[in-house]
């Protein structure tokens, strides 16, 4: 069942003549099984609320999941302490948490404005295998600037 969404699409065929920057990245429709966190202790004997780690255990099975890296995770676990507010009878929090599940792409939405497709996999369409790229670290950026090539 096909459901309209709220909003644009990115279009196949833009109209400006800029090239475009980057491209769908399709991901295999599978759920996520590799390696996450687990939300963070908390102290004492309190508990994450029932919502809260049923969303966590939905998010972190997210087939895009595949392609985040250490911060994509760290930005998913500080957005769970939101939800957990939110749970919380905090719902000034609300505005944060809808801004912050769009960046996470948690709708299909969202995926589609992060231009992010999934795929079944017998559909025989090339799936992005690649793996999040590699980030430069500033302090050893830093250091060679500075000069300082001793490790």
């Amino acid at each position: 069942m096909l459901v309209p969404l709220a909003g644009r699409t990115p279009s196949a065929n833009p109209r400006n003549r800029n090239a475009k920057t980057y491209d769908w990245t399709t991901v295999e429709n599978t759920a996520y099984d590799g390696p996450s966190p687990e939300l963070p202790a908390k102290g004492g004997r309190q508990r994450w609320h029932r919502e809260t780690r049923a969303w966590w255990d939905a998010v972190r099975r997210m087939p895009h999941c595949r392609l985040w890296s250490d911060t994509d995770w760290r930005f998913a676990i500080e957005t769970a302490v939101l939800v957990e507010a939110f749970w919380r009878d905090h719902p000034s929090v609300a505005a944060e948490l809808r801004l912050r599940s769009a960046k996470l792409g948690l709708t299909h939405e969202d995926r589609l404005k992060l231009r992010i497709r999934y795929v079944d996999p017998d559909d025989g369409e090339q799936v992005s295998t690649q793996a999040p790229a590699a980030v430069a670290r500033l302090d050893e950026r830093r250091k060679r600037l500075a000069g300082d090539d001793a490790p």
